[in-house]
């Protein structure tokens, strides 16, 4: 139970909705449908956004095209969100295996997370195309020119069209696999005294990810709680490492 029913929570731009039924911290915002190419396509939806200032601009070439879900009108407001991701995964887990051959020892943990979405706020920072931030290398393929088919709106000082508003085009797949731990290992016999043998050993951690996730790393947490998870706040990425050690048994 929930008052209310539902309760929409707001976090780094991103909002998400808990409600009676159903998973709980949806991405909860505005699905899009490309970019008007034309001014005659713009035209034809005939949508408009509102301003601070209570006027309203028309949607135009080179501008997202979001989804209207409100009938009553043709302006695109908080009426028009709906769910637009899920940072629940589907299943997760991880599974290890050792592996032994004569002297020789392998061991080796893999972690998956699958069916989960991601909020990248990170590309939303770099391709806003409305200040004066760096941009990343995928604004240069923006829209400019009428006719100019593209799935990058064009840019514009203070984005009074929304196009960097939160929507589905922050909103990617964060399944992943990870080779978290690979160990390998190689003993040799000694006898002399109180040493046993001596093992060389080499360890690597997080050698390889795969996964179709844009931004450096995706297994990551930005909060403890539920609310507020799948929301990949700049976070630092985990590091790969390697070590070569020597073990002596006594």
């Amino acid at each position: 139970r929930l008052p209310g029913g539902q309760l929409i929570t707001d976090y780094a731009g991103a909002s998400s909705i808990t409600a009676v039924g159903h998973a709980p911290n949806l991405f909860y915002g505005y699905k899009t449908r490309g970019v008007y190419a034309t001014s005659a396509e713009a035209s034809a939806d005939g949508l408009s956004v509102g301003q601070p200032d209570g006027s309203y601009v028309a949607l135009g070439a080179g501008d997202m095209r979001f989804v209207n879900t409100d009938a009553t009108n043709k302006t695109i407001d908080a009426n028009d969100r709906q769910v637009i991701g899920d940072p629940n995964p589907d299943f997760f887990g991880s599974v290890y295996t050792s592996l032994t051959w004569k002297r020789w020892t392998l061991g080796a943990l893999f972690a998956f997370s699958e069916g989960n979405d991601v909020y990248n706020y990170t590309r939303r920072q770099l391709e806003s195309e409305s200040g004066y931030e760096n941009q990343s290398l995928a604004v240069r393929n923006r829209w400019q020119m009428e006719g100019q088919k593209t799935d990058m709106p064009k840019l514009a000082w203070g984005d009074p069209a929304g196009n960097s508003r939160f929507s589905d085009r922050w909103i990617e797949d964060g399944s992943y696999i990870r080779l978290r731990t690979l160990s390998v290992g190689y003993e040799i016999p000694f006898s002399r005294g109180a040493l046993k043998y001596i093992a060389f050993y080499l360890t690597g951690d997080n050698l390889f990810t795969f996964t179709h996730y844009m931004g450096y790393d995706p297994e990551f947490s930005s909060v403890e709680g539920p609310i507020g998870q799948g929301v990949n706040l700049m976070d630092t990425p985990q590091f790969k490492s390697l070590q070569l050690g020597v073990r002596l048994g006594l």
